[in-house]
């Protein structure tokens, strides 16, 4: 039966890959695509930078306690957040917005599907 549960796990996670996969070949550019053909060579002087790890956050609401109500939490405590549950989360590289997400489950364990993603440029920019 674990072994079952596994295979249908691995199963849900290729077919997420395979939809991601099909929905980035309808947004590319001739441009991105022409890149991505050819191997997609990255300047040297950004490939310095390929392997430094990058702190990765998704936001998925806030709020504004006052002092009072701080201090007053407790093991068990619910905080409410102000985003509803089908408000796209935010997905943070060093603390730069660099794209909206929907947070998805599969078995124990959390993950965010891309649904719209700040342009190359714009990325690069924030993030390095």
């Amino acid at each position: 039966m674990e072994e079952e549960r596994r295979e249908d796990m691995r199963d849900m996670w290729t077919s997420a890959l395979r939809e991601q996969e099909e929905a980035m070949k309808e947004v590319q550019s001739p441009q991105e695509r022409r890149e991505e053909e050819l191997g997609m060579e990255v300047s040297d002087k950004l490939k310095r930078y390929l392997d430094i790890p990058l702190k990765v956050e998704v936001v998925v609401g806030s709020t504004v306690l006052t002092l009072g109500e701080l201090l007053h939490l407790t093991p068990g405590s619910v905080v409410e957040l102000e985003q509803k549950v089908e408000t796209p989360v935010d997905i943070k590289v060093n603390g730069k917005l660099v794209a909206k997400g929907e947070i998805v489950i599969v078995e124990d364990k959390f993950g965010v599907r891309i649904i719209d993603i700040v342009n190359r440029e714009e990325r690069l920019k924030r993030v390095v």
